[in-house]
């Protein structure tokens, strides 16, 4: 089952259509992991951090071409 049924079955289960013990204990944790991994997923890289990168990068270049002469 992909995650995108997984969530549209979740969402189409209201609190009041769950009886006690009829899920997994679990269950109710499992499923606020996956939200919130997926919420962070779909979150883009802030710019700060890219830039970041960019430099790390641009200075293992400048090392690189140092040791190579």
């Amino acid at each position: 089952m992909s995650d995108e049924t997984r969530k549209k079955q979740d969402m189409t289960i209201s609190h009041h259509e769950i009886k006690p013990g009829s899920m997994p204990p679990n269950a109710s944790i499992s499923r606020k992991l996956r939200e919130f991994y997926d919420a962070v997923q779909e979150e883009g890289i802030p710019d700060r951090f890219l830039d970041l990168l960019e430099k790390l990068e641009e200075a293992e270049r400048n090392t690189n071409s140092v040791k190579v002469k």
